[in-house]
């Protein structure tokens, strides 16, 4: 038993150092550009925020966002959000940016346009 775990350790130590080694040349590439870093790093820390406070608003009693979310007039604010979501997409786009740039704001488009459509559609069928 004693030899499985010893071959277990040394397995999952040679998977680290392969994923270390791959992952070289993408934090090399990072590295080299500090703003994108930077504002990457920024993105993801507001994103946790966002689902955290999520993930914490069951807890307490409805706040104002929550009733601004479920409210009767919330599909029109869902409405204003989308426009804006794909203008700053459209502008994004515009911008022909090599990917390294516009990666990590468009990774947070993504995930910001699926939560508004989400949201979107269970405003206006919610009624």
């Amino acid at each position: 038993m004693e030899r499985l775990q010893r071959l277990g350790t040394l397995v999952a130590l040679l998977t680290l150092f392969v994923v270390i080694v791959s992952l070289y040349g993408g934090f090399q590439t990072a590295i080299a550009q500090p703003i994108a870093l930077v504002l990457g790093i920024a993105i993801a820390g507001l994103m946790v925020t966002v689902f955290l406070r999520v993930a914490l608003s069951a807890e307490r009693k409805q706040t104002t966002w929550v009733h601004l979310v479920t409210g009767r007039n919330s599909r029109y604010f869902f409405a204003v959000l989308l426009i804006l979501w794909m203008a700053v997409m459209a502008f994004l786009a515009s911008q022909d940016l090599p990917a390294n740039k516009v990666g990590a704001p468009a990774l947070v488009g993504l995930f910001a346009g699926f939560f508004i459509f989400m949201g979107f559609i269970w405003s206006v069928i919610g009624e």
